[in-house]
């Protein structure tokens, strides 16, 4: 029926369906009460932390749009907004529970269950009940239900409060998230790049220590001290020898060519020659003995230059002076002595001491030899370690120059990880972890029962109006003439059950 909304029509629905209403309230109250006396008492524990800003932070949209020295709103909130999240991530909330101890944080996810209540769970668990793992409950619990994070509008303290169970656990917790929280923060400020060219810088060090030591090792082996200079000195030294050698050559051939023609002189000669008496004159001996001399240098010169060269011809002129002084000395006797022949005996002298320098050379040439064909023979072989000298040096150098280059980068970096320090923003406590009160703030049984009051107030009037909507019977003259149409000139008996009266106008 129509429900009449003046407060007479108001005050009769609540005649009417009191009994509805105070069901519904005493009902809330007392679920509400049942709760408070039910649920497990929490402590709270609260800290907060202010982020401060550098003034150098975001300085391209700072400087560049708002012409000022610090961070943008939008900066602001940015950052803000990304610590709440590192406060409410996975690998926070584990890293607290495992420090502070599952069993003192959670007793009751972390108990140890008799076979009966892990049956129990291993059969919630083929229904997707209670699959997941202990600690990520537990994580899940800590995140979603036992901590809160508050960030007060247009303010750069973040307020972090934790409940628990225990007073202790609950401060000893809200301590350990707090100082965990900063220590993670300061690693993600950290420039990742850091971390990797250090990284690099000494993987290769460690290569151009083994680099050295492998071109330490080989130069010990090879016995090798400066492979340019041994190689300049083997070369000039079998330069040497092979000049040594042409030089050597070249003296046999003309010591062959002296025996020969000091051979054939020979053979013109005689060992003994006749002497008159005017030949034993000392000008005239000295003068046969130049002419002989003569003799033979003009037949050695002619086998090695030519009759017709120069010398030749000069020396020819000399024989002939020196012949026609002999010719023309004075006082020439027949007398004849037999003596030894000078010329012959010179000749004889030359012709050994020529033979005995040919045979040396000719002894020397393979020792010579064998000498150049030693110091090729090494050319050879340094050239061949040469080659694999330089690897390993080109591989020290190559080593070397990539440990020099990320040592630069390392430096580098740590310079580029100071100034994001400078530029960045820094999260420091604001106010300790820190007991709310010595009593448990949770359950608030106040709110709680005013909430359960105020809640079966209002759900009980809907329900009285809404049963006072469905109810079909007419209870008071309005409904009667909302219903027919027709005009009530009276009502007797009670508002439960009216007798009504129609009349008609005339």
């Amino acid at each position: 029926m129509v429900i009449e909304l003046t407060g007479p029509g108001v005050m009769y629905v609540l005649f009417r369906q009191k009994r509805v209403i105070l069901g519904c309230l005493l009902s809330f109250l007392f679920l509400a009460i049942a709760y408070c006396f039910v649920a497990t008492s929490r402590y709270q524990a609260d800290a907060s932390v202010v982020v401060n800003f550098n003034r150098q932070l975001t300085g391209d949209v700072a400087g560049d749009r708002g012409g000022g020295n610090g961070p943008n709103a939008a900066s602001q909130d940015e950052i803000i907004n990304s610590y709440q999240m590192v406060l409410q991530s996975d690998t926070l909330a584990e890293r607290v529970i495992r420090e502070v101890g599952p069993e003192k944080l959670y007793p009751h996810i972390f108990e140890k269950k008799s076979a009966f209540g892990r049956a129990v769970d291993g059969f919630w668990g083929i229904f997707g009940v209670h699959s997941k793992s202990p600690m990520q409950r537990a994580v899940y619990r800590l995140i979603h239900s036992d901590t809160k994070i508050e960030v007060p509008k247009d303010s750069t303290v973040i307020q972090i409060t934790l409940f628990n169970p225990d007073p202790a656990v609950t401060q000893r917790a809200l301590t350990v998230f707090v100082d965990r929280f900063l220590e993670q923060q300061a690693q993600i400020g950290r420039d990742p790049q850091l971390a990797f060219v250090k990284n690099q810088a000494e993987v290769y060090k460690k290569q151009v220590t083994d680099a050295q030591a492998a071109m330490e090792a080989f130069e010990l082996k090879n016995h090798i001290s400066s492979l340019d200079e041994e190689n300049s000195y083997l070369l000039k030294q079998r330069s040497d020898l092979e000049s040594q050698f042409a030089a050597n050559k070249v003296r046999i051939e003309e010591d062959q060519r002296k025996s020969a023609a000091l051979t054939e002189q020979l053979k013109t000669l005689r060992e003994t020659v006749n002497l008159h008496q005017e030949d034993r004159d000392a000008a005239l001996d000295a003068a046969r003995t130049q002419l002989v001399e003569l003799q033979v240098r003009q037949q050695s010169l002619s086998t090695s230059f030519g009759a017709d060269s120069p010398a030749a011809r000069v020396n020819q002129a000399q024989i002939a002076k020196v012949q026609a002084f002999i010719d023309s000395y004075p006082g020439r006797t027949p007398l004849i002595q037999m003596a030894p022949n000078t010329t012959y005996q010179s000749t004889q002298t030359a012709l050994l001491q020529t033979e005995a320098d040919l045979q040396g050379a000719i002894k020397a040439q393979p020792a010579i030899q064998q000498q150049i064909d030693a110091i090729s023979t090494r050319l050879a072989d340094r050239s061949k370690e040469q080659s694999t000298y330089q690897d390993l040096v080109r591989e020290y150098q190559v080593d070397d120059q990539n440990y020099r280059t990320y040592l630069q980068a390392v430096q580098q970096a740590r310079i580029a990880d100071d100034l994001n320090k400078e530029r960045g923003s820094s999260v420091a406590v604001f106010d300790p972890a820190h007991m709310a009160s010595s009593a448990p703030t949770r359950p608030r049984t106040a709110l709680i029962i005013a909430g359960a009051i105020v809640l079966g107030l209002l759900i009980g009037l809907s329900a009285g109006f809404l049963l006072e909507s469905w109810d079909e019977r007419l209870n008071t003259p309005r409904q009667v003439h909302a219903l027919l149409g027709v005009p009530i000139l009276g009502a007797m008996g009670d508002l439960g059950a009216p007798t009504l009266v129609q009349g008609w106008r005339r």
